[in-house]
């Protein structure tokens, strides 16, 4: 996560997480815009310098919305493409940083964007950086209702079995989000490593059990896709439902598309194989 530079000229992206966002938003009275990007991608590195310090969006956004924006951070090395765009246009701006949140937008396209309400629900979702300035303006607008809302042609995004797809998977993904954010997790967690969290370092708070599985399970009648088979593995066990967390671990290992963020995948498939499954190997 990251702040922009130029604060002020712009979109002002804070550098917090999706959940201290959603903290601020609840205080603030206003909603939540979320950027999801990767610095391998010259179109997602021209979008976040373009929102940026573009004045006109930022006064708008800012007076309505608590903006935080999120990456991968496999690029910036690339010797094509025009340097990827100059390697993000300008070197002096802050870059994309890859951090645990960017597990949660599981796309292949790049960049999207996810308007949430205060009690973090997704109201709308788009993707692609063409028209940016004109089209972020009218989904923002969309973005501030209530309830959650689908794009025109959505499901021609996506051709396999990864979500968002439909109205019910985003208030599917929007239910994960929420039960994700009653964990806690170390603030060195990196999804591009596996070596940087242990299973023991995702905690779940006796206060916060019943909100999770409340959220969770509200998300798995809904449908299923990798992280919320991953993190019903994780509530599950938290709560001392071994049978039902080796269950979904097992779902998420064997039943999922392998053309997903493969560094993601990995710390993943780490973490469950090394819980529940290397013992049993042995």
């Amino acid at each position: 996560m990251m702040a922009f530079t130029l604060r002020g000229q712009g979109i002002d992206f804070k550098a917090i997480s999706l959940k201290e966002a959603l903290e601020q938003a609840k205080k603030d009275e206003k909603h939540v815009f979320v950027l999801f990007g990767t610095t391998h991608c010259g179109y997602s590195m021209m979008t976040y310098q373009r929102l940026g310090t573009n004045r006109e969006i930022g006064e708008f956004m800012n007076a309505r919305f608590i903006n935080v924006a999120y990456g991968h951070k496999d690029g910036l090395n690339a010797q094509s493409i025009g340097e990827l765009m100059h390697l993000g246009i300008d070197s002096t701006h802050v870059v994309l940083e890859n951090n645990e949140e960017s597990v949660l937008s599981n796309y292949f396209v790049s960049p999207n964007f996810f308007f949430l309400n205060p009690q973090g629900e997704i109201t709308y979702f788009f993707n692609g950086s063409r028209n940016m300035e004109k089209r972020l303006t009218r989904a923002a607008k969309k973005g501030l209702r209530q309830k959650t809302q689908v794009p025109l042609f959505f499901s021609t995004y996506f051709n396999n079995r990864m979500y968002p797809k439909t109205k019910r998977s985003l208030e599917m993904l929007s239910a994960t989000v929420l039960a994700y954010h009653q964990l806690e997790l170390p603030g060195y967690l990196d999804f591009s490593d596996p070596k940087s969290v242990g299973w023991a370092d995702f905690h779940l708070p006796a206060e916060n059990e019943n909100k999770a599985l409340q959220y969770l399970e509200k998300s798995l009648k809904m449908g299923d896709y990798y992280f919320n088979q991953f993190l019903a593995a994780v509530v599950y066990d938290k709560v001392g439902d071994s049978e039902r967390a080796q269950m979904h671990a097992k779902n998420a290992l064997e039943n999922y598309p392998k053309n997903w963020q493969t560094k993601q995948t990995a710390l993943i498939e780490t973490l469950l194989k090394s819980k529940f499954f290397e013992s049993q190997s042995d």
